[in-house]
């Protein structure tokens, strides 16, 4: 199996963490294929980070967006494979990591070399598709329905997208891929609706948050998150308000889980720790309480080796659950932490195992294994 794999964006917060992700995997799954990446200009950051790639992933390809940037990156030490054309042409899956409202040029060109296309979660395909139609590009029923279908979600959806053979997903975005997984966890105890807000980090670990600690945005209506998560799981309700705090911790989710009868905390903990990459955080341990999320992911992190990289793919989980009871129903409020770098990294790699036509047995377990993914109750009980 061969399957050369593109990347734009490459040094964007999710797209150079799953570039290191999927050549890892791809190793583990014994697939063949180069991994070709689209350059800009030649800052700083963008130099040391794909020196970086080169040196752990075995060599990269690199191309340039624009001509006149080859000379720069070839000044710098770097060989440029090729152009824009080149590297939609050179490459079987592109992973489109732009911002929100930049893919537009990169669909369109990844479609017109017969790409798998896969998109991150910010990307409004409804917006790409108008503007695919402005530009009169053909767009044929099977690409419609590929624009239309639900988000990509491996550990729930694989199976259908395979029997789909799309040429382009949508992976569930960091917040949205949270809630799928506690919706993956919690449905088997009869789970109805998911309520509740994300706070949301309002700033990356390389910027600084200007903003006053005091200075947070709520959010107006229900965010595009559960609705996303909605496509995925129609038999669930979500309602979620995202605010945004100048915070560069994880994000952090104070959700309300309502089941149809009645439900213990213990039985939501055990759902939790048995889907894979969730893990489950205890409250209280010998005397020690992880009661604050800076704590929580200096004790988590400390404490684990990852195969490429010390940055978690799990979503955490507190146990401290508490119930309440409303007539026929049992909510159950929860706290949790997305990690907004590479929580949706497992899903993007799984994209591409897609792609690929990688079958579904063993698929999941395979990418856990080569990413180190852990699931279960920290730090005693955990597995890949």
């Amino acid at each position: 199996m061969k399957s050369n794999a593109g990347f734009v964006g490459f040094d964007g917060t999710e797209n150079k963490r799953t570039i290191l992700a999927l050549h890892q995997v791809k190793e583990a799954a014994r697939v063949d294929g180069d991994l070709n990446i689209l350059l800009r200009k030649p800052h700083a950051r963008a130099k040391s980070v794909l020196t970086k790639m080169d040196r752990l992933c075995g060599g990269v390809k690199a191309y340039v967006s624009d001509a006149a940037d080859k000379e720069k990156w070839e000044k710098a030490g770097f060989q440029i494979d090729g152009g824009f054309e080149d590297f939609f042409s050179d490459s079987d899956f592109v992973m489109v990591g732009t911002p929100g409202d930049q893919e537009l040029p990169y669909v369109e060109a990844g479609l017109a070399h017969d790409c798998f296309v896969s998109l991150m979660g910010g990307a409004d395909r409804p917006d790409i598709l108008k503007g695919l139609a402005e530009k009169k590009i053909d767009i044929n029923d099977q690409l419609k329905a590929d624009f239309a279908r639900e988000f990509f979600f491996g550990l729930e959806n694989y199976e259908m997208f395979l029997k789909a053979r799309p040429k382009l997903v949508q992976c569930t975005s960091c917040n949205t891929t949270g809630l799928s997984r506690l919706a993956l966890a919690a449905r088997p105890l009869g789970l109805c609706a998911v309520l509740g807000n994300i706070d949301r980090r309002h700033g990356d670990p390389h910027t600084v948050v200007r903003a006053s600690p005091s200075a947070v945005q709520f959010g107006k209506g229900a965010g595009h998150q559960g609705t996303d998560a909605g496509t995925v799981f129609e038999e669930v309700q979500f309602s979620i308000r995202a605010s945004k705090v100048p915070t560069t911790v994880p994000h952090t989710n104070f959700l309300n889980m309502v089941f149809k009868g009645d439900v213990k905390p213990a039985q939501l903990v055990d759902q939790f720790a048995k889907t894979r990459e969730v893990v489950v955080m205890p409250y209280q341990d010998e005397g020690r309480k992880h009661e604050w999320t800076s704590e929580i992911l200096e004790a988590y992190l400390s404490g684990l080796e990852r195969p490429i990289s010390p940055e978690i793919f799990e979503l955490l989980v507190s146990d401290a659950v508490i119930p309440f009871k409303l007539g026929d129903y049992t909510v159950m409020q929860t706290v949790s932490m997305v990690e907004q770098m590479s929580i949706a990294v497992p899903n993007h790699v799984e994209s591409y195992l897609l792609s690929c036509g990688y079958p579904l047995e063993g698929v999941h377990e395979l990418v856990d294994k080569s990413l180190g993914a852990l699931h279960g109750i920290w730090p005693d009980k955990l597995s890949c």
